[in-house]
């Protein structure tokens, strides 16, 4: 694919096209890649990537755990949903899962992540 500028429709071919190249070679190197935010305008494009060791514990699942434990809850409930984020920037919501029959993410305050999550 040749650029003559950057727009929204050939950047989200530029993100997939990138994504299956970094999956590629993270898969041989033991990371996980993902392609981030991008802000562009016509002539330039600024990426931003994150990269982890596969299986490594990151400070952010570190401190996820710790509060799951302080409140006595569960990482995986019955219907399949996974706490997989906490935001302690987000005071009203800072606890992300993810839904297990259809795999989106949502967020909720402490209240409904005791009654979701319940152990």
């Amino acid at each position: 694919m040749k650029f003559a500028s950057f727009d929204k429709n050939n950047l989200n071919a530029l993100r997939s096209e990138m994504q299956a190249v970094l999956e590629k070679y993270g898969a041989s190197a033991n990371l996980e890649i993902e392609v981030g935010n991008m802000c562009f305008s016509s002539a330039e494009v600024e990426i931003k990537l994150k990269a982890k060791v596969k299986g490594a514990k990151t400070f952010s699942d570190e401190i996820l755990q710790s509060r799951a434990a302080s409140l006595g809850i569960k990482m995986k409930n019955k219907q399949g949903d996974v706490l997989v984020d906490y935001k302690t920037r987000n005071w009203k919501m800072p606890f992300v899962y993810q839904c297990g029959s259809t795999g989106k993410l949502f967020k909720c305050d402490e209240r409904a992540v005791k009654m979701r999550f319940a152990a």
